[in-house]
């Protein structure tokens, strides 16, 4: 789906059945991305200070996550849940749904996108904070494959 054709939907049609149900999957995704992308954050911050200088408070943390190549690799999360949040806020097909649902099993399935993987194996299986957040976003996704 293009942006454009985000932006110029409203949510004004009324949610059959299983709209509202892919729509209540959206908003659970986004509440169980987010502890999620929170915990990579802080991992890659404690990364980041302890291999090339410290991170002096959270508006520099903000620079850094903008724009140092350290913390490329979570813009794609963040465009992510940025994407789930908007798309529940609008009317949308079951090709939209599952194309955006699709982008979560690229990045946290079962077989993830292996630049991204690159990154987040590690920290997956070294902080605890990312496999618990990692694990409840898996248990959404196994309902959705059944």
């Amino acid at each position: 789906m293009r942006k454009e054709d985000f932006y110029a939907r409203t949510m004004h049609t009324p949610d059959d059945a299983e709209r509202a149900e892919m729509r209540a999957m959206l908003r659970e995704l986004s509440q169980k991305l987010l502890p999620l992308h929170r915990a990579l954050i802080e991992s890659a911050r404690a990364d980041y200070a302890s291999m090339v200088a410290p991170v002096n408070g959270p508006n520099h943390l903000l620079q850094l996550l903008n724009e140092d190549p350290h913390f490329a690799w979570l813009k794609p999360v963040t465009s992510l849940i940025v994407d789930i949040d908007e798309m529940a806020r609008v009317d949308f097909t079951p090709a939209d749904f599952d194309a955006i649902t699709g982008r979560v099993e690229q990045y946290f399935g079962t077989a993830p996108d292996l630049a991204f993987a690159g990154h987040y194996v590690p920290v997956l299986q070294r902080d605890v904070e990312v496999a618990i957040a990692h694990a409840a976003l898996r248990q959404i996704l196994s309902r959705r494959r059944k």
